[in-house]
C-alpha cells in the first residue's frame, strides 16, 4: 500500500511539472521568440509557439535566457560561473551589483521525492560572478569593501549574513 501511495505521489508531481508557461526566449543572435516554455530537468528549455506547435529544444549554446511571464515575470539568464560553464540563474535584483539565484531541490534519499528547496545566491560585480551560497561568508564581504557603512552594519549585526537580498539592496541604494 505504501509503495502504491509513493508511486501516485511521484506520478502526480511529474504531471504538475509537465506544464508549459507563457514566456519569451532570448536567442543568441539578438532575436526573441514569444510562446510557451517548459524548463527541462537536465538543463535547457522546451519551446512551442502555440499549444499545438512542435517542440523546439534550446540550451546555453543557442539562447541567452528566457522570461516566464505567467503569474508575474521571472527572468532567467545564462551566466558563466567560476568553473566557466554557463548555468541558468534567476535574476533577483539588478543594480550596481546584480543578484542571481539558483533553486536547488533537496530530495529524500529513501524515496527520491522532493522535500524542500534552497536558494543559492550569486553576486555579479564588475562582470565577475561570485557564488555566495545561502549566506555571505567573511571572504564574500570583500565584494562590499568599497562601502564601509554596509560593512559596519554587518559587523554590528544589523544585517545577518543570510540577509543577502537586503545587503545587496542596501549596497545599491546607499553605496557608490
Amino acid at each position: 500500500m505504501k509503495i502504491i501511495f509513493i508511486i501516485l505521489i511521484v506520478f502526480s508531481c511529474s504531471l504538475a511539472n509537465a506544464q508549459f508557461n507563457k514566456g519569451t526566449v532570448y536567442l543568441k543572435d539578438g532575436n526573441t521568440k514569444t510562446g510557451l516554455i517548459k524548463e527541462r530537468d537536465l538543463g535547457g528549455i522546451k519551446y512551442k509557439e502555440k499549444e499545438e506547435s512542435d517542440v523546439e529544444l534550446y540550451d546555453h549554446t543557442s539562447i541567452d535566457g528566457y522570461d516566464i511571464t505567467e503569474k508575474g515575470i521571472a527572468k532567467y539568464r545564462y551566466k558563466k560561473t567560476e568553473n566557466g560553464f554557463p548555468q541558468i540563474m534567476q535574476i533577483v535584483r539588478v543594480g550596481k551589483i546584480n543578484l542571481y539565484s539558483i533553486k536547488v531541490a533537496n530530495r529524500d534519499i529513501m524515496t527520491g521525492i522532493r522535500v524542500n528547496y534552497n536558494f543559492i545566491y550569486f553576486i555579479e560585480k564588475d562582470n565577475v560572478i561570485t557564488r555566495v551560497g545561502k549566506k555571505l561568508s567573511k571572504s564574500d564581504l570583500e565584494l562590499f569593501k568599497d562601502c564601509p557603512s554596509l560593512i559596519k552594519k554587518i559587523k554590528k549585526k544589523e544585517f545577518k549574513k543570510n540577509d543577502v537580498y537586503q545587503i545587496v539592496n542596501f549596497y545599491d541604494m546607499n553605496c557608490s
